[in-house]
């Protein structure tokens, strides 16, 4: 978790240079709409839709990891009750 926020800080850092080195003004045409602007902010703008984009395809996998674990937590603790009273059992014939 630490290393992913070390990563994504860096890559951000990054981006704000790489933006503030690029500020050729381009024009791009965004569903026939023009729209000028930095050649940066645009590739910026991009870098955080593909992440944001990343992030909601990896979203159900997450969910459903998240599921599994809570059934199997649920599953062991049922599992360690069953064993705990079979073995009461034993002791007290």
């Amino acid at each position: 978790m630490l290393i992913s926020l070390v990563i994504a800080v860096a890559v951000t850092i990054l981006a704000v240079f790489f933006a503030s080195y690029n500020l050729t003004v381009v024009q791009v045409n965004f569903f026939g709409h023009p729209v000028q602007g930095s050649l940066g902010l645009f590739l910026v703008i991009a870098l955080g839709l593909g992440a944001l984009l990343g992030v909601l395809l990896m979203l159900p996998s997450v969910i459903s990891r998240c599921w599994a674990v809570m059934f199997h937590k649920s599953k062991i603790q049922y599992l360690e009750h069953v064993v705990l009273s079979s073995q009461c059992r034993q002791d007290f014939p």
